[in-house]
């Protein structure tokens, strides 16, 4: 190989690495990470430890890449093995996150993608050889995912889990008149707003399914879980083709109703929550739900699930400035 190509893939390695450690100091700073699209807080929520251990791996992977490509410059011999070996090993792990993306969460990280272009176009320089090898462990990688199942129907049956699993908090009373499952996160306003009514509730038993990581909530009397799956419960909501929150399951005698939005299930738990007789008119069109599951569908105050929710404020200024 020669010295101006090994010199570019320093040069490259250090640049990524670079603006990994502002990665890091930007979670220090903001406590998230930083990204041009929403695909990373979703794929930042379905991780099982913290983006800043992530970020500072891949820190050390590409300091580790810049110092064996320096020692490759005083001659071939390990020091180019370890190169090689090290630039597929990358190649590699990115394969498998984006595969995830494409066919778990469908859903892209621009962050992600960012770190993959970098190390494509490192085992690029290294040469033609290294290209052959990187296309064809790239290549399996994709192709593994893609033979397999990764439907919300097929994952549930799989863990065989149920709602209960993906329940953050439990919110109980002596005589429930309702067993509720909430569905919710924690950046959205108009979740926020349900959650404020649900904390009076006296007469039924309200089960908090975030669809993000939680820490606590801010109601009394509460009884949390030692683990919950977030994953779950998008998962759930994707089994039945929701893509707004907040939504509240409602379990009957004859099955399952999901009422959506704010103001539906306000009233809802308004009528049902705080008296004896429940009072619940159902007056829109249904999805096509497997028996026993209807869902109540009015056009109101929601969230999208992929997209961050805007503040009320916010929005009441954008509106007034137009």
């Amino acid at each position: 190989m020669s010295g101006k190509r090994i010199t570019i893939i320093q040069w490259t390695s250090l640049f990524a690495g670079s603006i990994i450690a502002l990665q890091i100091g930007y979670i220090f700073l903001k406590g998230e990470v930083f990204c041009l699209n929403d695909g990373c807080r979703i794929v930042e929520n379905l991780t099982t430890i913290s983006p800043l251990y992530i970020n500072f791996t891949g820190l050390f992977y590409f300091t580790l890449l810049f110092c064996t490509s320096r020692w490759l410059q005083s001659g071939p011999g390990t020091f180019s093995a370890w190169t090689r070996l090290l630039l597929l090993l990358g190649l590699a792990v990115e394969g498998v996150l984006v595969s995830y993306q494409i066919f778990v969460i469908q859903n892209f990280c621009s962050y992600c993608l960012f770190v993959l272009c970098i190390i494509v176009i490192l085992n690029i320089l290294y040469g033609w050889q290294q290209i052959g090898l990187a296309l064809a462990l790239f290549g399996v990688t994709v192709a593994s995912f893609a033979v397999l199942n990764f439907s919300p129907a097929s994952l549930l049956a799989l863990r065989n889990e149920t709602l209960a699993s993906g329940t953050f908090a439990v919110k109980k009373c002596a005589v429930p008149a309702k067993k509720l499952y909430f569905f919710f996160s924690s950046d959205c306003p108009h979740c926020q707003n349900v959650l404020s009514v649900l904390e009076n509730c006296n007469s039924c038993e309200f089960h908090f399914n975030p669809i993000d990581k939680n820490n606590t909530l801010a109601m009394p009397e509460l009884e949390y879980s030692s683990s919950y799956s977030p994953s779950l419960n998008r998962v759930v909501l994707s089994m039945l083709n929701i893509t707004t929150i907040p939504v509240l399951l409602v379990q009957n005698q004859d099955g399952l109703s999901f009422i959506k939005g704010e103001e539906s299930i306000t009233r809802f738990v308004s009528r049902t929550c705080f008296h004896e007789k429940e009072e619940i008119s159902i007056e829109s069109s249904l999805y096509e739900f497997p028996a026993g599951m209807n869902i109540n569908i009015e056009e109101e105050a929601e969230c999208a699930i992929e997209v961050e929710c805007p503040d009320e404020s916010e929005a009441a200024q954008n509106s007034s400035a137009q």
